[in-house]
């Protein structure tokens, strides 16, 4: 007989065997280490961590107690502590597929709700402006704003890293949530100093 510990996993509850429990810990605890001085450090986990709940959901549909194997599983998918090292980690097999693409609003590339970014994504087009043209084709008939509203109610807005990768068919993993996550932070930081440069360079003149 094992014990079961109750544990919460990007804000889901879980049981898990104590066997099983130590893996994790110890899988998360290596993660954590890896990435404590990247940018972004705390989002990356939690990212991760919420990736991973959404992987036990998906195999846990009738409230079965988690085990190693399952915990093995999910490493394997992921990533395993030993890629983590020195050397640059690199994942096989790694081509965007429209058949693992899912449907989400991208809010990083919106005119209005992401939609047409979303649509632009999930049918692995590179450029949103034939969507658009659609949509303000048919807008000139009315029914392209009721498809786009419509549309923006019924597909969720991508949110977490996971969500990104998702919406662009690439792999959910440490090495794409990480880098997904920092490319953010390098974004926002690149704008905030154009912001600042431009602010004193008005303050010269």
């Amino acid at each position: 007989m094992k014990k079961t510990v109750n544990i919460n996993l990007g804000g889901r509850p879980f049981i898990i065997d104590e066997d099983a429990y130590k893996t994790l810990d110890n899988y998360l605890s290596s993660i954590e280490r890896h990435f404590s001085k990247s940018e972004g450090f705390e989002d990356i986990l939690y990212d991760i961590e919420a990736r991973i709940a959404e992987l036990f959901e998906e195999s846990n549909n009738t409230g079965q107690i988690i085990t190693s194997k399952k915990i093995e599983e999910i490493k394997s998918t992921m990533g395993r502590p030993q890629d983590f090292g020195a050397e640059e980690y690199s994942e096989p097999n790694n081509k965007s597929t429209h058949s693992n693409r899912r449907l989400f609003r991208d809010p990083e590339d919106k005119v209005i709700g992401g939609v047409a970014s979303g649509l632009t994504a999930y049918f692995g087009m590179k450029d949103t402006l034939l969507i658009r043209l659609l949509f303000v084709l048919f807008g000139l008939f009315s029914i392209g704003l009721i498809v786009y509203v419509v549309l923006w109610i019924a597909i969720p807005k991508a949110k977490t890293s996971s969500d990104f990768l998702a919406m662009r068919g690439e792999k959910i993993n440490i090495e794409n949530i990480a880098k997904t996550v920092e490319d953010g932070f390098m974004d926002l930081k690149n704008t905030f100093d154009e912001l600042h440069n431009d602010f004193k360079s008005k303050i010269k003149n």
